[in-house]
């Protein structure tokens, strides 16, 4: 529910109902944003209302049962891992000091510490594939008309689900300075872009807009 003196368009209205039928938590991330975003006075109000959206946007797999376990590895963890490793190898492998660098065979340090970089890169080279299809996932199940899209169209879904995702993040974090234009264009997208899957046109309401539009023709 929006709170007292917040004013929604009828579009923001029925996206706050679409996501308080699957969750009052996800109503209350959006409301939440939009709250924030419509107090003018406050001068930090974009990168607030950039940090709901994106955590709407994060959180919403988990309540439409699709697991992320891809989203939830650090790739700054596993990096953090590797040079870790790589630190305490050099200081005991054989194979390598300060004047002659790296030279002679491959001894048991520095075997341990290829075998563990083997698995960081065969992980690196799978973790984004693994990624854009949890959220391809996440985008089949928040549509609610059952249908499934060619590969290369689902691609772009995703692309575009990313992109969203990518500039409010890049807000919230202040790395990005948006105006005020620019960033209502992309809550726009968002708002349509989820409420399109959430509240999906039927044809029967297509029918009932080409029959008005056809009226109004032939009253013209």
């Amino acid at each position: 529910m929006a709170p007292s003196g917040l004013v929604l368009s009828g579009r923001q209205r029925e996206l706050l109902r679409a996501l308080e039928a699957r969750s009052a938590q996800l109503g209350v991330m959006y409301v939440g944003g939009l709250t924030v975003l419509a107090d003018v006075s406050n001068p930090d109000r974009h990168s607030l209302c950039a940090h709901s959206l994106r955590e709407l946007m994060e959180k919403l797999p988990e309540y439409l049962d699709v697991s992320t376990k891809a989203h939830k590895e650090s790739l700054k963890n596993k990096v953090g891992e590797v040079e870790e490793k790589f630190t305490r190898m050099k200081v005991t492998t054989g194979c390598f000091n300060a004047s002659a660098g790296w030279d002679g065979n491959i001894d048991a340090p520095l075997r341990e510490f290829l075998v563990r970089l083997t698995a960081f890169c065969e992980w690196f080279s799978a973790h984004h594939p693994r990624r854009r299809e949890e959220v391809h996932r996440t985008l089949v199940r928040l549509d609610g008309s059952g249908r499934s899209l060619p590969t290369a169209l689902a691609s772009l879904n995703v692309d575009a689900w990313d992109e969203k995702r990518d500039f409010f993040q890049a807000v919230a974090h202040h790395r990005k300075a948006a105006k005020d234009a620019e960033f209502t264009q992309w809550l726009d997208a968002l708002e349509r872009f989820l409420l399109e899957r959430l509240v999906p046109r039927t044809f029967d309401e297509f029918a009932e807009i080409d029959a008005i539009l056809g009226r109004g023709g032939d009253g013209g």
